[in-house]
């Protein structure tokens, strides 16, 4: 499966989980039916707003379509399982993750690719890397709760807008912010990709 039909595939399953049709998820993101409905059969390719939009309107985070399977509960019956002791849970869980097998989100239209480097969404803090390619941004949108977030610059040249000022970090260069102050991510490199690393808590991003 495509990095393109795994968000297609899991925008659908989202939306039929929480019943919006087609044209009331258009309604909601002022994008087309019939253009979502080409997301969804990995037919056509969303820029990283038109995703925003409709991250918004399913009311998940962004990095709700970096992997296949979901780390968040969707609305559905409740499934009975038997316990599990700590020693188990304990057993079950990898810590590591290798650099190969990271859920990703590529969005080739906005030049922008985001890598998760934690196990799943489900903790208290999450971890990300970040590539802007030379002229692209990501603009930010209002998060759903507070949160706290650390940027470190591994290659390139980010330009970080908050409220209160714009500032361009190189590498080696770090910025710690509240997160609904961030207004854009832009690469300001002119031959280089921006790389950065991004630590967020809450896990809201």
């Amino acid at each position: 499966m495509t990095i393109e039909s795994s968000v297609g595939s899991r925008l659908k399953h989202r939306r039929e989980a929480v019943d919006i049709s087609l044209r009331k998820l258009a309604q909601k993101t002022d994008l087309s039916a019939s253009f979502i409905s080409q997301v969804e059969r990995g037919k056509a390719n969303l820029s990283l707003n038109s995703l925003e939009k409709i991250a918004d309107a399913l009311e998940v985070p962004l990095l709700y379509f970096l992997s296949e399977e979901s780390p968040y509960p969707l609305p559905a019956a409740p499934v009975l399982e038997p316990s599990r002791t700590e020693t188990q849970e304990k057993m079950s869980y990898e810590p590591v993750i290798r650099a190969d097998c990271r859920s990703k989100l590529i969005l080739p239209m906005s030049g922008v690719t985001y890598e998760l480097l934690v196990p799943n969404m489900g903790q208290k803090m999450v971890a990300i890397t970040g590539r802007l390619a030379p002229g692209t941004d990501n603009i930010a949108r209002r998060l759903r709760e507070p949160s706290e977030e650390f940027i470190y610059v591994f290659s390139g040249t980010l330009l970080v807008e908050l409220d209160t000022n714009e500032y361009y970090l190189n590498p080696n260069d770090s910025i710690y912010f509240e997160g609904n102050s961030l207004r854009k991510l832009a690469c300001a490199s002119k031959d280089q990709d921006a790389i950065w690393l991004s630590v967020i808590t809450p896990a809201v991003f």
